[in-house]
């Protein structure tokens, strides 16, 4: 096989059956793509993914016969009930396809041109994830710094948590992978390095599959779907391929074809490549760049009341209450990160979240919990000195008043430690 446009290549029985398969496996898996990629298409994108719904209810209940009703559709978490059982269907439409295709077309010598448009509605697909995903990391946004994770013990982070603290901890870091997923995915999307492309995004997303799949990210099945596009543009290129890595022997370069005959066909489909590469590009960075002036790192340090706070006097109705490591209402720590949102850390060390608005002007603050709206409390808030902040007001239909000393970020080594060229000695703690 080739990649170019032309090329009199004549497939075997289990060539041709192969191909049938992965080309309906990726159209079903792929579609509606470039749908939603495009602005203003999330709305058909939409509509197609809740197409699947009652497919994917009734398979899941009377072909593999799961003992429980499938309520939760794919949200954060892209390995649930839902998504295997549609990876299943997908799996059984393309098998049923390329069966029917088979038998359909049985004559058919090769599928080289098909071969090369198959190729580039996968290589586009998989170029744009992989910017998308680089950007969200040169641009540090899908790993913010750990703040909220701070005080916490390595034995209360669940396997993930621990991964996305990692990775939150070096902003170099994230540039880095970030900049090999963007190289691997600009690569792709042109013939001449297209097989240099799929070898740096073979390489990054065996990496990101491993992550997942060690550190239990739900990101599993997806993530792997990647990498089988990686490896798939790979292939019509393995025999040069193993002979160049392998064998030793130099390989001729492959024969890029003109795609199109006339000259305005040429310029047609350059100026519509430009236009989709650069209105997704365009847009994807766009919308990292509006995400991390919301939820960045810089942000985050000059949100109102941030900073860790442990509590040194808790005053309920008039009365100081004693340090009982079982009270589960008195707090024992505020820490501030994002904007608008607190975590609290009360006596018997269980964790609640809480949203707020602060008006610093007015040195106010009202707390609303995030497991029960009507919990709210609201706070006056000052100052004494560099070190103390001071809340004063209700609790629900207690008063409170609330002293606390801000620990010092610098203190802790993850922070305090930074960058050293020169190390006598490994400082391992």
């Amino acid at each position: 096989m080739e990649t170019g446009l032309i090329a009199v290549n004549h497939w075997s029985f289990t060539q041709k059956l192969i191909f049938r398969f992965f080309a309906a496996y990726f159209f079903i898996f792929l579609f509606p793509f470039p749908i939603g990629y495009i602005p203003f298409t999330d709305s058909l994108s939409t509509w197609f993914n809740n197409f699947w719904d009652p497919m994917v209810f009734w398979a899941g209940k009377n072909i593999l016969h799961i003992g429980y009703s499938i309520d939760v559709k794919p949200n954060g978490s892209g390995d649930t009930t839902y998504n295997y059982v549609q990876l299943f269907l997908i799996a059984l439409f393309a098998l049923i396809a390329a069966i029917i295709w088979s038998v359909a077309d049985r004559k058919r010598k090769s599928y080289d041109l098909l071969l090369y448009w198959v190729m580039v509605f996968v290589r586009y697909y998989l170029a744009f994830t992989m910017m998308s995903y680089g950007f969200y990391k040169v641009i540090k946004t899908q790993f913010p710094f750990p703040y909220y994770h701070l005080t916490e013990t390595y034995a209360e982070s669940s396997p993930m948590g621990l991964l996305w603290n990692f990775m939150g901890y070096s902003t170099a870091y994230n540039m880095f992978t970030g900049l090999a997923e963007v190289i691997g995915g600009v690569l792709i999307l042109f013939r001449k390095t297209v097989t240099f492309g799929s070898l740096v995004s073979m390489t990054v997303l065996s990496n990101i599959v491993a992550l997942n799949f060690c550190f239990d990210v739900p990101v599993k099945l997806y993530s792997a779907n990647l990498l089988l596009m990686a490896i798939f543009i790979a292939i019509p290129d393995m025999k040069r391929l193993i002979s160049f890595f392998f064998r030793n022997k130099s390989v001729p370069a492959v024969n890029i074809q003109p795609k199109f005959p006339k000259r305005w066909m040429k310029i047609t489909w350059l100026s519509v490549k430009i236009l989709l590469i650069g209105t997704v590009v365009y847009s994807t960075i766009s919308g990292v760049w509006d995400e991390y002036k919301n939820y960045g790192d810089d942000v985050t340090t000059k949100a109102p009341l941030f900073g860790i706070y442990n509590v040194e006097t808790f005053i309920k109705n008039k009365d100081t209450l004693p340090p009982l490591l079982t009270d589960s209402v008195q707090w024992k720590q505020l820490n501030v990160a994002f904007p608008g949102y607190a975590i609290i850390r009360t006596m018997n060390d269980s964790l609640k979240g809480y949203s707020f608005t602060a008006d610093t002007l007015k040195k106010t603050l009202t707390m609303t919990s995030n497991s029960d709206s009507t919990n709210k409390s609201n706070f006056s808030f000052f100052y004494p000195d560099s070190l103390h902040l001071v809340f004063a007001g209700t609790m629900q239909r207690d008063s409170v008043y609330i002293v606390m000393r801000k620990f010092d970020l610098r203190n802790s080594r993850l922070i305090g430690r930074g960058f050293h060229w020169i190390n006598e000695y490994p400082y391992n703690r």
